[in-house]
């Protein structure tokens, strides 16, 4: 049986990059540091965070971080929960997880079905042959749970959204976008600084936390939350995360590297990223966008016509 590195208990989890061994507790300090280094650069006085709680680990790990940091710190900020249900088998049974995550902690809790908000569920639209053949019902998903996401929380007066999303997330998405040639994605990349005041800051605590260290904790402390992925899910993300799960292995820490590299380039080039890239309302919706009509609305049409044969 190994033994926790730093105080000799029963360790849960080896951290390959650091080559240590740590128990439930010492591993949730290390995630805390790191968790509470971003919320006290992100959160202030006076601030409406509204966590985007999809029942799964991350999302649970940083409500209860945030309200734990809000809490410790003593400071002026009001937290709040907003559930996305998308109306599939999958994410009935995280709500419920999500639900009673919220009870335990006494957090105010909304939850807004997808079928409600757009007109139509991803369960309505999984089985049925989409338009557009490179795209999948995860593209679909994707993209307009962010825009109920970011709509919601700035009309309940939100100035911060705090996401779930981790240190493996962030990597698959920097080089997705990246090979995509994304220019406006990269642009926003990890911006602390909102480009049209439509869009409610992003707050990340597990940025520089492994998905693997997330897992462990939830299932050692008994948190009440999904801790795999959502089953539905298909696309490119898939087969990058492969590829940097496997450059990990061969070299740990690789990820940790590659998002500072990131964070550190895009910083010093965001100005020249953003040049020419201009922000308008959408045409149908009014939510600031780079074409005439949003992602979301493109993406609306499209399925409107497949349901409605």
């Amino acid at each position: 049986m190994r033994r926790c590195d730093r105080c000799g208990r029963e360790a849960i989890i080896y951290i390959r990059n650091k080559r240590e061994a740590l128990c439930e507790s010492c591993l949730f300090l290390s995630i805390r540091r790191r968790a509470y280094s971003v919320l006290r650069r992100d959160l202030s006085d006076g601030d409406f965070a509204v966590v985007a709680l999809s029942g799964g680990k991350d999302s649970s790990l940083s409500l209860i971080l945030t309200k734990e940091f809000v809490e410790r710190e003593g400071i002026d900020v009001r937290v709040a929960a907003l559930t996305v249900d998308e109306g599939t088998s999958y994410r009935r049974a995280s709500i419920e997880m999500a639900m009673k995550l919220t009870s335990q902690l006494g957090v105010e809790h909304r939850i807004v079905r997808m079928k409600e908000f757009h007109g139509f569920s991803i369960e309505e639209i999984r089985e049925k042959k989409l338009p557009n053949e490179r795209r999948t019902a995860c593209t679909y998903c994707g993209v307009l749970r962010r825009q109920m996401i970011n709509t919601i929380a700035r009309e309940w007066g939100a100035t911060k959204v705090v996401t779930g999303h981790n240190l493996d997330d962030l990597v698959q998405t920097f080089v997705m976008n990246l090979t995509r040639g994304d220019v406006s994605a990269l642009s926003r990349f990890l911006s602390r600084e909102p480009p049209s005041s439509s869009l409610v800051q992003r707050v990340r605590p597990l940025m520089y936390v492994y998905e693997k260290e997330v897992a462990a904790y939830c299932i050692a402390a008994g948190i009440p939350a999904h801790v795999g992925k959502c089953p539905l899910t298909q696309g490119m993300r898939i087969g990058i995360r492969r590829a940097l799960d496997n450059m990990e292995l061969r070299n740990p820490g690789f990820k940790l590297n590659l998002l500072k590299s990131a964070e550190k380039m895009i910083s010093a080039s965001r100005a020249r990223l953003s040049e020419g890239i201009e922000l308008r309302k959408c045409e149908i919706c009014g939510e600031p966008t780079t074409e005439r009509v949003c992602k979301a609305c493109q993406l609306k049409a499209e399925i409107m016509k497949v349901i409605e044969r």
